[in-house]
C-alpha cells in the first residue's frame, strides 16, 4: 500500500513539513517521486524511516493505523428483511470513524483490504467484526444504483 506525504505524516504523528524532509534527505525507505509527487510505501501500515545522526530519539505512533474505510454488515438488518421477506433495508455500511459514509446492499473494493475480528476490542459501534480498506469502494444501493466514495475527495468533518 502507498501514502503521499500528508497521509504519512498523520501516520507518524508529525507534520508534512517534517516528512519531505526525510524524503529529500533519503530517510524514508522505498519512497519514490513520481511527477511532482512522493509516492511513500507501508509496512505494516507505517512509513520506514531511517534513524536520523543527531537529536533526540524518534517518538512516533507505532501502532497500526485504522484504515480509511470500515465496513460493516448490519445483522439487525438482515433480521428485519428476513422477516418482513423484503430487501428494502441496506445491510452494509460503510464508515470512516463513527461517522456513516454510505449504505447499501452490495460492496466493491478496488483495491486491498482485510478483514478484522476483534471480540475483545469491538469498534465504537459494537461491531467486532469488519473489513478495513484504503482502497477506493463502489457502494451499491438496494436499488443496484452505484455510489462511488474516493479517499481522496471525502472531506473530513470539522
Amino acid at each position: 500500500m502507498f501514502v503521499g506525504t500528508t497521509e504519512a505524516a498523520t501516520l507518524l504523528q508529525v507534520c508534512a513539513r517534517r516528512v519531505r524532509r526525510w524524503l529529500e534527505e533519503g530517510r524514508i525507505q522505498g519512497a519514490r517521486k513520481i511527477a511532482r509527487a512522493w509516492v511513500i510505501p507501508l509496512y505494516k501500515g507505517q512509513p520506514r524511516v531511517k534513524k536520523g545522526t543527531r537529536g533526540p530519539k524518534p517518538r512516533w505512533a507505532t501502532q497500526p493505523h485504522c484504515a480509511n474505510y470500515n465496513i460493516h454488515i448490519n445483522r439487525h438488518n438482515i433480521a428485519y428483511n428476513k422477516k418482513h421477506q423484503t430487501t428494502e433495508k441496506p445491510v452494509v455500511s460503510v464508515k470512516r470513524g463513527s461517522r456513516n459514509l454510505a449504505k447499501g446492499s452490495e460492496v466493491e473494493i478496488h483495491g486491498p483490504s482485510r478483514l478484522v475480528y476483534q471480540p475483545n476490542k469491538p469498534l465504537d459501534c459494537g461491531a467486532t467484526v469488519w473489513i478495513e480498506t484504503f482502497a477506493e469502494l463502489t457502494v451499491y444501493d438496494v436499488e443496484g444504483m452505484p455510489i462511488a466514495l474516493d479517499p481522496r475527495w471525502v472531506l473530513e468533518p470539522g
